[in-house]
């Protein structure tokens, strides 16, 4: 049989015709033709304009980047339909003379850098030199700017190719930049935008990140004629978050600070009990520019990874502080990415600050206690990173179980009815085991009762939080019991998840797993042979062991996770938080009273939040007013 029958029914074809075509396409008639050729400079521009210039919110992110490298403690945008008609950003900066004006449409003219030195250190939100001239090849241009010190001002009118126009003018001090018709020439580009509403939302959002990072700095946006956000200049910047971040939020924000040799990072965040169903309210910052980076986005998930429930993200906003040459800020063509020379360290300052804002414990390895608990001088800190002087200081009283919410904010979990979190706080000498146990209902939930309130307890949810903290502290002392099994299993996998398993399995083995290779099967699929598992999991239910190891194999994959210090002990989390899943009391269990007495004493030494370690929660009050209300006593 030829290779070709390999190939599917039309694939050959298309692959053959799609290269005929190109190369009849460059050479046509003329064989003699060279196929590759230079780009025309306004190709060029349209080009490199797809990758800085995504929407209308691009193009007032690089404008008002621009405004603040030149000084500006003022910034008016104004748009129309969404900024698709039109764009203006006017600042009060530095301006520019005429020359300078002319050689900023200029492909790669910047007064950011001047020599390679200068890129590995850039201290500018700016740099490359070609947001102007991609602007200027996808829409109208005018500029008008002026010195502060010169007397006449210099208006710019370019389309296109560039600029066509150069004249004088009068105008106050700094830079006026309005951009009509974006798109308007490439409408191919054009089609691919939302509505005006939907494209106005991206330039808010937009201008209130770089706004949060910048409080000393007044910030207006007019959408259609109509004032839509007036940001005033502050010297505190919990004002200015205050005024950017979610309603009713910013007063509840707690503060988070660290540093590390080369860095230091100030901001905020919520507590435990304030969340959001996505990551837009996570802020990051470094050296006051936006970013999404996934190290740092990882960094805030692992922050809060016992306390929030799946699918629920914090509110944030974290400025760090590096220093310019132990980061790169060019990986990507749009800024939002950056590159640490040390993101172990990075990493490592982030989480810990966070968790010792928020009061989240971060077990210390080696730990003696049999279970993790607040200690008496109320500080625990992880392993310090190398160069890191001293720990971070936590709350010297234990943080409730669960927090009240906030009027307007999602509460811990969607509670049926009357049902609502409950809060020790109301009470500060509360303990689980005060409460008088009434029965079980649906074989799930304990039904217990305190004054003025009947009290709800997911029993399999309850016990999975007590197991995990136990076997927490077994991971960290590095005495997690494991047991061989009986027949080694082979377990197929893709392999990237069989490398990503058997590269870590020395530190899988502190989680009670013994993994080592298996032949590959008669295909070619990779294998992992399990010879060993933690106790629990083997001594109970027996589990997906393709699942659990696949699970694992996805976290030590994490681009993130493989840049810091301790994704591995991600992974053994999910191991930890898996075992205590498996090996806890189920739905249909009968609990005997005494079973849930020890539950509930085991609770007040072990619990942290009320929510197993998967973000569940696992208790749930209901008020005598509410009971009063549901049989119409009131």
């Amino acid at each position: 049989m030829q290779n070709d029958a390999l190939v599917l029914p039309g694939v050959k074809e298309n692959l053959v015709n799609g290269v005929s075509a190109a190369s009849c396409s460059l050479r046509g008639k003329h064989p003699d033709m060279t196929r590759i050729q230079v780009l025309p400079d306004a190709l060029v521009n349209q080009i490199a304009a797809g990758e800085v210039v995504e929407r209308p919110a691009s193009v007032v992110k690089e404008l008002v980047e621009n405004a603040l490298d030149a000084g500006a403690s003022r910034i008016d945008v104004a748009i129309s339909e969404g900024g698709m008609r039109a764009i203006t950003v006017a600042d009060d900066g530095c301006g520019m003379s005429p020359d300078d004006a002319r050689l900023a449409f200029e492909r790669h003219a910047t007064s950011k850098i001047r020599s390679a030195a200068d890129l590995a250190a850039v201290g500018t939100l700016g740099f490359r030199g070609e947001a102007l001239p991609s602007i200027a090849s996808v829409a109208r241009v005018r500029v008008l700017t002026r010195l502060h010190d010169a007397a006449t001002g210099t208006e710019l009118l370019g389309e296109g190719a560039g600029i066509v126009q150069v004249r004088e003018a009068g105008c106050p001090a700094g830079t006026r930049i309005e951009i009509g018709e974006l798109f308007g020439r490439v409408p191919a580009r054009r089609k691919f935008l939302k509505s005006p509403t939907t494209e106005a939302a991206h330039i808010v959002r937009g201008l209130e990140r770089v706004a949060l990072a910048r409080p000393d700095v007044r910030f207006s946006l007019e959408r259609d004629g109509r004032a839509s956000l007036l940001l005033l200049p502050t010297s505190e910047l919990r004002e200015r978050a205050i005024a950017v971040l979610p309603p009713s939020v910013g007063d509840r924000l707690v503060e988070v600070s660290g540093e590390v040799p080369h860095a230091r990072i100030v901001g905020f965040a919520s507590p435990t009990d304030v969340m959001r169903g996505s990551t837009d309210a996570i802020h990051l910052f470094v050296n006051a520019r936006p970013v999404r980076d996934r190290l740092l986005l990882f960094a805030v998930r692992e922050a809060y990874r016992d306390a929030l429930p799946p699918g629920r993200h914090p509110v944030v906003a974290l400025f760090l502080q590096v220093d310019p040459g132990e980061v790169d800020v060019n990986v990507h063509p749009a800024k939002s990415e950056v590159r640490f020379r040390d993101p172990a360290a990075i990493g490592q300052l982030v989480r810990r600050s966070l968790r010792a804002a928020i009061g989240v414990r971060a077990a210390a390895p080696g730990s003696s206690a049999a279970v993790l608990g607040w200690p008496a001088a109320g500080r625990i800190a992880e392993p310090a990173a190398p160069g890191y002087a001293g720990e971070l200081p936590l709350p010297a009283t234990r943080p409730p179980l669960v927090a009240a919410p906030v009027p307007g904010e999602e509460p811990a979990a969607p509670l049926p009815g009357g049902t609502r979190p409950l809060d020790p706080e109301a009470d500060p000498g509360f303990r689980f085991a005060q409460l008088r146990y009434l029965g079980q209902l649906l074989g799930c939930y304990l039904v217990l009762e305190r004054r003025g309130q009947l009290v709800l307890i997911d029993q399999h949810a309850a016990h999975e939080r007590v197991l995990f903290e136990r076997l927490h502290e077994q991971l960290g002392a590095g005495k997690l019991e494991r047991q061989a099994l009986l027949v080694p299993l082979d377990v197929e996998l893709e392999r990237s998840a069989a490398d990503a398993l058997l590269e870590r399995a020395a530190a899988l083995e502190r989680a009670g797993f013994e993994i080592e290779p298996a032949p590959d099967d008669a295909r070619g699929r990779a294998r992992v042979r399990l010879r060993a598992a933690p106790a629990l999991l083997a001594a109970g239910r027996t589990p997906d062991w393709a699942r659990l190891l696949e699970e694992t194999a996805t976290r030590l994959r994490d681009p993130a996770a493989s840049e810091v210090r301790d994704g591995i002990d991600g992974a053994l989390h999910h191991v930890a938080a898996t075992a205590a899943c498996h090996a806890a009391t189920r739905k249909g269990d009968r609990l005997e009273p005494r079973e849930v007495e020890a539950l509930l004493a085991q609770l007040d030494e072990t619990v942290w939040f009320a929510n197993c370690p998967h973000g569940r929660p696992f208790v749930a009050a209901l008020d005598e007013p509410d009971l009063e209300r549901l049989f119409l006593r009131r």
